[in-house]
């Protein structure tokens, strides 16, 4: 059952303000004395990163675009996943919620990697992360050499299209204490709390955890989150510090397949309920678990010399049952009358990584170094198997979607792993780097010696893929400081992933990746902080699958061209705006095999995306504490599977914020997609072929307390 919106909307004002006005009245007249010092500028606009080199590096002087995502702006727009952060960021694309188990996030058009703490991340599940949690977000556009470890750990994707590295909650020497509550629209409720504590001047811990529940539009869809997240540091000198971080997160849902396009995009015959949830009486839910370790460790060794160490054990796990139409994605067999499939899918991750490195800095002459170099070892085991209800093709029963009587599931067999998936991946990687600074230039240069050992291994499937691969990958760049606040940057990088999950006749070769940019930078010029980017960005050796004997072919050639722009403008002290844009051809250029694909644009990627946003917060005065913020995201049309059998239209949708702040206390109300505008997206499931009705209008009303 859907809640009418204005019941917990109304519920949730009425509660806040009243809890505001007790605020108010207990605290006295000097609320209305506050100064809001910090502004958006150093809030929204980091100046340094350890994402795009691996060491502390002024953004500036990075020969590459990066852009970071800071909290106080997943605050400021109440992000609720790491996809609603990175619409802020060009050429990333969306995610709908209930595509998070089928799809992990694109960076001009190709699969990028996701990085949490330093060590890739397994599993597909980069939009499952609780935001909670998260410090900033530093997107990487381009494969940057396969900057952290070799991206195999990722289970299918690398860093490609480049990486979405999350830095996450450390323990801190200040005390703090907060906690979250949260109501809204579609049952939304939720609670947080992040407890940081220094037991004395050497340690300090800190506990963050998230339970949320919230349900959808599509009928019987709920989202439901446990996370935990303790970490402990240890610092018992200025040169010596580690930090302990463990994760446990569990998110459930029930599976969602999305909607033919007869009845949604094509409504020429019948018209389907955007509600519509195609699924099978008593499905189980989905349930996808990570848990993981992750301890760093920094040594200063003398006034030149540091060390790092960073290990981690990772585990990511998903028991994914759905029901979708069948074949796979085609429109009804007769009218609206469709056949129902069942299929299971079981997948377990676990990543062991081990990184240590060596960082000197000193000066020859005029230049002055900073020298990086160090190994990456990455072990992935993948147990998985696939089964389908009634064996493939079978049919759960046959469904009239205008008037639905979902057939009862069936448990599709479990099949013993000797059967099925047995895979492990190990990855070695030697790296040497050089970062130069010589007056107004800053050079760098890098060379990367990757060795991957592949046993992609499925009895079921005839999976037969054992191989060693061996690439050495360079990056390059340059940034020319025209002025303090304007240079110019160009730069090469490559990367490599062996590409896995296909019935190869031989051994796949490795997939390659190019990039090459030049660009502009504004950094704080006149309030202004920005980038932009022209890019040229080439897929090697991509796969495509003949559909009669489902054999995988590496006759793929992708290229994805453009530019790409991102800015911060601190209009006034109280006011600051947001855009990016991003405008690109990205489509398949050459394919020996499967001729009729070549000149397709590249599945879901549109040509055009743009992000603009405001936010204006009241510094001073009676009114200090009072912000808001309005933004608007739009697409161009995106394609709807690999061959371009159709698009989704463009859609241009607004968001809006409200919050008051006070010393100990911040209140907000968000809404998203404010007009409430209808329209569909590309689902992901099965690579394509299928709609998703896009988020409707959401109300939600959050508070925090400090103490």
């Amino acid at each position: 059952m859907k809640l009418n919106p204005l019941t917990p909307l109304a519920t949730a004002v009425l509660l806040l303000s009243q809890s505001a006005a007790l605020a108010q009245n207990t605290e006295n007249d000097t609320l209305k004395t506050v100064t809001i010092k910090a502004d958006k500028e150093e809030a929204y606009t980091p100046k340094d990163t350890s994402a795009g080199t691996r060491t502390d590096t002024p953004l500036a002087n990075v020969p590459q675009s990066v852009i970071v995502v800071p909290k106080s702006l997943l605050e400021d727009q109440d992000s609720k996943t790491v996809s609603d952060a990175l619409r802020n960021v060009s050429n990333v694309n969306a995610i709908d919620p209930r595509d998070t188990n089928n799809v992990s996030f694109k960076v001009r058009g190709f699969n990028a990697a996701t990085v949490v703490d330093g060590v890739s991340a397994p599993g597909y599940f980069s939009n499952a992360e609780s935001v909670v949690n998260i410090q900033r977000i530093d997107v990487v556009k381009g494969p940057s050499g396969g900057l952290f470890g070799s991206g195999q750990s990722g289970g299918s994707y690398a860093s490609a299209g480049g990486t979405v590295a999350i830095t996450t909650l450390s323990p801190e020497s200040t005390p703090s204490r907060q906690i979250g509550l949260r109501v809204g629209t579609f049952g939304e409720r939720g609670a947080s709390f992040d407890l940081n504590q220094p037991i004395n001047s050497n340690w300090a811990v800190r506990l963050v955890g998230d339970v949320s529940r919230n349900e959808s539009e599509s009928d019987g869809i709920f989202f439901k989150r446990t996370a935990l997240f303790p970490s402990i540091s240890w610092t018992p000198s200025s040169d010596t510090k580690v930090v302990l971080k463990l994760r446990y997160q569990e998110n459930t849902t029930p599976d969602y397949s999305g909607l033919p396009t007869k009845g949604t995009l094509d409504t020429s015959a019948f018209r389907l309920p955007r509600s519509l949830n195609i699924t099978a009486t008593g499905l189980p839910d989905t349930v996808q678990k990570s848990n993981g370790a992750n301890i760093r460790w920094d040594q200063r060794l003398d006034d030149t010399w540091s060390f790092q160490l960073l290990a981690a054990r990772n585990t990511a796990s998903i028991d994914q049952r759905g029901a979708f139409v069948s074949p796979f994605g085609i429109a009804p067999i007769t009218g609206s009358t469709v056949s129902i499939a069942g299929v299971r899918l079981f997948d377990d991750f676990g990543t062991t990584t081990l990184s240590p490195s060596l960082t000197a800095k000193f000066a020859t002459g005029a230049a002055r170094h900073t020298v990086n170099l160090g190994v990456d070892y990455e072990k992935t085991t993948d147990d998985a198997f696939l089964a389908f209800s009634n064996g493939f093709g079978g049919s759960l029963g046959m469904v009239d979607l205008l008037a639905p009587r979902f057939p009862a599931w069936v448990e599709a067999p479990t099949p013993s792993l000797a059967e099925n998936q047995q895979n492990v991946y190990k990855s070695t990687v030697l790296y040497l780097q050089d970062q130069l600074d010589i007056g107004s230039w800053h050079l760098l240069g890098s060379v990367r010696h990757t060795r991957i050992d592949v046993n992609d291994i499925n009895p079921a499937f005839a999976y037969n893929n054992i191989s060693s691969n061996t690439k050495t990958t360079p990056r390059v760049g340059a940034v020319y400081d025209i002025t303090p606040q304007v240079s110019l940057f160009a730069g090469h990088s490559q990367a490599i992933k062996v590409p896995l999950f296909g019935y190869y006749l031989t051994p796949p070769k490795p997939e390659e990746f190019r990039q090459t940019e030049v660009g502009l930078r504004l950094n704080g010029l006149q309030g202004v902080s920005a980038t932009l980017a022209l890019f040229d960005l080439v897929r090697r050796n991509a796969t495509i699958t003949d559909p009669a004997t489902f054999a995988a072919f590496q006759t793929g050639k992708q290229r994805s061209k453009g530019v790409d722009v991102d800015v911060r403008w601190q209009a006034t002290p109280s006011l600051v705006w947001l855009a990016a844009f991003t405008r690109q051809s990205a489509k398949i250029t050459e394919d020996a095999f499967a001729t009729n694909l070549v000149g397709k644009q590249l599945f879901n990627v549109p040509e055009q995306q743009i992000r603009l946003a405001a936010r204006y917060d009241i510094r001073q005065g009676d009114w200090a504490g009072w912000g808001a913020g309005l933004g608007l995201t739009r697409h161009s049309q995106l394609p709807g599977n690999a061959a371009n059998a159709f698009f989704t239209p463009a859609a241009t949708v607004f968001d809006g914020q409200v919050s008051y702040r006070t010393k100990d206390a911040r209140y907000a109300l968000s809404i998203g997609n404010l007009t409430d505008k209808k329209y569909f997206i590309p689902a992901a499931y099965f690579s394509g072929g299928q709609v998703i009705p896009a988020l409707p209008r959401t109300v939600s009303a959050s508070a925090q307390f400090n103490f």
